[in-house]
């Protein structure tokens, strides 16, 4: 039988990729938040190239909805092998001095708080099914400092401790906790952070010149490690958090 996967955040550039890649081989529920149409279409997508997909709203801020909807993905497909959140919040670009206090404490909520609810809800539905994979999104910046870029690097960084931390505890139930970490992907935010101000542009330029493969990456070369960490020659990778940065991090 097909596994079947939870997608959180499948209507981003990246999160729309992933589920492009994983719903060929398994069955998938659409996971967003508010932006119904788009999932809609990519639903629409999948279903005409003969794939299996449901679209369901959650809210990875309250650990009810988050529930929730793994409780209908696995009524729906009468399993759930993995979770998967390709979720981020609109981030400034800029010196953290520039920060509002508003802004850090809408970021924190999204990006820590919700990983907190999805790393809980999602180890304890996978626990009662025998395990399976839970891999969250992050970024190269917690592997590496960029000047300007903390709104990103300062939550996924408490994000990346606590998939570690969770991957120590329920690793003994076969439940097994990975982080994906982009560079500057061709997709989703860093084509969305060229448009906002030149301190934004060179960001995201000072860190595509600091990486050695000299180019921006793909939203599939990123959709390929997903792949392969919720599959089952990953069943021995467990809280790792594992770049695709073109060496960026190196």
């Amino acid at each position: 039988m097909n596994k079947a996967f939870a997608i959180i955040g499948a209507t981003g550039g990246l999160g729309s990729a992933v589920t492009r890649r994983l719903g060929v081989g398994a069955a998938v529920t659409i996971g967003y938040h508010s932006h119904r149409e788009k999932a809609d279409a990519l639903c629409a997508e999948l279903a005409a190239a003969g794939c299996r997909a449901v679209v369901d709203q959650v809210d990875i801020r309250s650990s009810a909805s988050v529930q929730a909807f793994l409780t209908r993905t696995r009524a729906q497909w009468g399993r759930l092998d993995a979770v998967i959140s390709v979720t981020g919040p609109a981030i400034p670009l800029c010196a953290l001095s520039e920060v509002t206090e508003a802004d850090f404490r809408r970021i924190l909520e999204t990006d820590v708080i919700g990983a907190f609810n999805v790393l809980q809800q999602g180890a304890a539905a996978l626990k009662t099914s025998g395990g399976g994979s839970i891999v969250l999104f992050v970024t190269t910046a917690v592997l590496r400092t960029l000047e300007n870029d903390g709104m990103s690097g300062i939550p996924k960084t408490a994000v990346a401790g606590l998939l570690r931390q969770t991957a120590r505890e329920v690793g003994q139930f076969n439940v097994r906790c990975n982080g994906v970490a982009p560079g500057v992907i061709n997709a989703g935010i860093v084509l969305d952070s060229f448009q906002v101000s030149e301190v934004a542009k060179e960001v995201i330029s000072s860190c595509l010149r600091q990486t050695p493969m000299g180019r921006m990456g793909t939203a599939a070369e990123v959709a390929a490690l997903v792949e392969f960490l919720v599959s089952d020659g990953a069943a021995y990778v467990n809280g790792q958090i594992i770049a695709v940065d073109g060496g960026y991090s190196a």
